[in-house]
């Protein structure tokens, strides 16, 4: 997976960027958050974004969960936890940003 197909799958939740968080650009111009405003995101949600080099595969994994909860790797993805993995630590922040919005969209059309 690509950073640009993060960006594209975080613009398809409705995310749209806003003066108020940092942000970085593709090269084609579109913006996306950094890794530090991914992470504040997860905070305003109530959850922890830890994101970590897996040396032996060269990748990134974020995993996602409410603060002060440990990571448990054989829980179940729902709109309080889950795991993505990126190629780099960026695309795994916007990827794993992606992923939350989603859940909190099928979460709030779930309760209605």
């Amino acid at each position: 997976m690509k950073l640009m197909y993060a960006v594209e799958r975080l613009y398809e939740t409705g995310w749209t960027p806003s003066g108020d968080i940092d942000l970085e650009r593709l090269p084609d111009g579109r913006s996306f958050p950094t890794v530090l405003a991914a992470q504040r995101d997860f905070a305003r949600a109530g959850l922890e974004l830890r994101i970590k080099h897996n040396l032996v595969f060269n990748c990134f994994r974020a995993a996602w969960a409410p603060i002060g909860e440990p990571l448990d790797d054989s829980r179940a993805a729902d709109a309080k936890h889950g795991t993505v993995i990126g190629a780099c630590e960026r695309e795994a922040a916007v990827y794993a940003l992606a992923h939350l919005r989603e859940a909190q969209a099928e979460k709030q059309v779930a309760t209605v």
